[in-house]
């Protein structure tokens, strides 16, 4: 199915709920058959069946969804008594055939986020209930909300053609739900992985745990709500997630040195004028009410032991950029036109000559951008090494990539915050904006924002400096600089092998473990080490770590399973803060075989925490000359 051309459909067809029913095995309401009058979806949400749809049979389990439209038929055969599921019918005033069609056309697809669905369902369902005006006025709101998360998952699912990032997914669902009671478990929870796993890929991509960015989020939010309204602090507190007012100023002026009204009065008259303050966050819409409860949820959860963080002001708009784009058109004007109008020969000549002024359309993945050939003024928001590394120095990063111990030479780099400030990223007049989908959708206005300001383009996050070098060698224009840099560490690391062969025995095989003060992980073959260790290197993984880490899905693993994983040789990162739990542990590490022989050695987590170019190329010394010096 052409999925652009039915969400243009839904985008502009009059749609109405018509009812919403929950069945369930257990109290015997799942019907056997049920022919549709309108269009409907049906959303299992426990358990499973065999439901035929219009003749073709799925066996479904939670979370599952099936849509169809005018005289389909539906059988339903629970496979268990907890299956259960949600039907719910829509009428579609189609004004054409096609449209119909559309409406009508049958699918079936398993989401990946799922929770954002089912809470939906649920509201959906008890508003209906209620059966009041006001109630099924809300509960038409929800489907439609319901209706455009579903379409998201399918886009998503048909562009990427596999599983959505987890930390953009949960980034998005983060903007949308910032006023709710969030915690990292249940984050974790909505996406199938353990809160320490999503923290994991949240700061290896942002710089950032799940909870710091929410507490970023709100915190930015409030201050958009104090500049451009006039609502009490507590009013402001409630509709970002803090319902306690107390708790939430206190929080507030750790982030940013004042108070909400000290902020307010210091800042609203600097802005008073500013078309920023008309425009909101095209991400998210403002929500009404808290969840939260007190103050200990907070310190529970640690929000109270964050760092501080700068944030932007107010989101910019088409506004802003229509007055800088008139204002740089005014200058243009004054500058290259005579008195009859015309472009004078030396700026048409300089234009001409100018390599900036020439460009390309480079595919990625948010479609296809139009991109200097040259370009000289890049903002990164993730790849600083891959950039240097091709002698680029970038005009703008993001404090995670800027903290890198093992790039030394970041003057003149202007940090562009976490989340990544908009309005600085202007500031610093980009020809192209490179960011990976995490970013840019941490971005306030999201892709659409950054691609107002310069061509932006979206790239994989390969953590392979290989790959990564070739990519931006072809972005760059670079594509000789390129070669020749992977020239040199294809050979560099021929020397290395030759150089360590002596003193490591055939059939020795390698761990990488990570201790930190709640959780061990188990590292592969594509950080902290593990790319050099068995890719380029081609040293051997256990068993263990081969079939269940490299080629499975585990990542952190319980302390008596230690020596399951641990091989001749160990690879050690203790976190700051991780010492006691160290302490712990070091009877399971002294039980494997690399403990058994004191073949462990101590890495530093900051220094091998990154991927790109320059840090693998330092990381590649570090690790062969910790082998060799270990040996002699």
């Amino acid at each position: 199915m052409d999925w652009v051309a039915h969400i243009e459909r839904w985008s502009r067809t009059a749609v109405r709920l018509l009812d919403i029913r929950e069945y369930r095995a257990d109290n015997g309401t799942v019907p056997d058959r049920y022919t549709a009058h309108a269009g409907f979806f049906l959303v299992t949400i426990h358990g499973e069946a065999n439901v035929s749809l219009s003749g073709t049979a799925h066996r479904i389990r939670s979370f599952h969804i099936l849509h169809g439209g005018r005289e389909a038929e539906l059988g339903f055969t629970p496979l268990g008594s907890d299956f259960a599921c949600y039907l719910i019918a829509y009428k579609a005033d189609c004004e054409s055939s096609e449209d119909r069609e559309s409406f009508d056309m049958p699918y079936a697809f398993a989401p990946h986020a799922l929770l954002p669905l089912q809470e939906k369902c649920q509201v959906m369902n008890r508003l209906w209930l209620y059966a009041t005006p006001m109630d099924k006025l809300q509960a038409q709101s929800v489907f439609f909300s319901f209706v455009h998360e579903v379409m998201r998952q399918l886009s998503s699912a048909a562009t990427a053609n596999s599983r959505p990032n987890v930390v953009t997914e949960a980034i998005r669902y983060i903007h949308e739900h910032y006023c709710e009671s969030i915690t990292a478990e249940e984050l974790a929870g909505i996406y199938g992985c353990s809160a320490s796993y999503l923290s994991r890929l949240f700061k290896n991509q942002l710089g950032v745990g799940p909870i710091e960015y929410l507490i970023h989020v709100r915190v930015r939010k409030a201050k958009q709500l104090l500049l451009k309204s006039d609502a009490r602090i507590q009013e402001i507190a409630s509709s970002v997630g803090y319902g306690d007012v107390y708790y939430f100023s206190r929080l507030f002026k750790k982030h940013t040195g004042c108070s909400p009204l000290q902020f307010r009065e210091d800042n609203r008259l600097t802005v008073h004028d500013n078309p920023l303050r008309l425009l909101k966050s095209s991400i998210v819409s403002r929500k009404p009410v808290s969840h939260n409860d007190n103050e200990s949820y907070y310190q529970w959860i640690e929000e109270g032991e964050t760092s501080m963080f700068r944030f932007s002001r107010p989101g910019f708009g088409a506004m802003m950029l229509l007055c800088t784009a008139l204002l740089l058109n005014a200058c243009q004007t004054s500058n290259t036109t005579g008195a009859t109008g015309s472009v004078s020969d030396s700026a048409n000549a300089a234009a001409t000559d100018s390599p900036a002024a020439e460009t390309r359309i480079y595919e990625h993945l948010k479609g296809q951008t139009e991109i200097p050939v040259k370009p000289q003024r890049v903002v990164s928001l993730f790849h600083l090494g891959e950039l240097m590394a091709l002698g680029v120095k970038p005009v703008g990063a993001t404090t995670h990539i800027l903290k890198n111990p093992l790039i030394s030479d970041i003057s003149d780099i202007e940090d562009v915050g976490v989340p990544p400030d908009a309005e600085k990223i202007l500031s610093l007049e980009p020809d192209l904006i490179v960011t990976t989908a995490p970013f840019a959708e941490a971005v306030d206005g999201g892709y659409e924002a950054l691609s107002q300001i310069a061509p932006t383009i979206v790239v994989e996050q390969y953590n392979d400096p290989i790959k990564d070098v070739e990519m931006f060698g072809d972005i760059l224009g670079k594509q000789e600089e390129a070669s020749q840099w992977n020239k040199a560490f294809a050979t560099k690391i021929a020397e290395y092998k030759e150089k360590i062969t002596p003193f490591i025995g055939a059939d020795e095989t390698f761990s990488i473990l990570n201790v930190r003060a709640d959780s061990v992980l188990i590292y592969g073959d594509t950080n902290m080490g593990g790319n050099i260790i068995y890719k380029y290197l081609g040293l051997k993984p256990t068993e263990k770590v081969k079939t269940e880490v490299i080629n499975g899905e585990t990542w952190e693993i319980s302390a008596e399973v230690i020596p399951d994983f641990i091989g001749d040789r160990l690879l050690l990162a203790v976190n700051e803060g991780a010492e006691e739990n160290l302490k712990e542990l070091e009877k399971f590490i002294q039980h494997s075989p690399a403990g058994k022989t004191g073949k462990i050695y101590n890495i530093d987590f900051n220094q091998f925490l990154y991927s790109d170019p320059i840090s693998v190329e330092k990381q590649l010394d570090i690790i062969a000359n910790m082998l060799v010096e270990g040996n002699k």
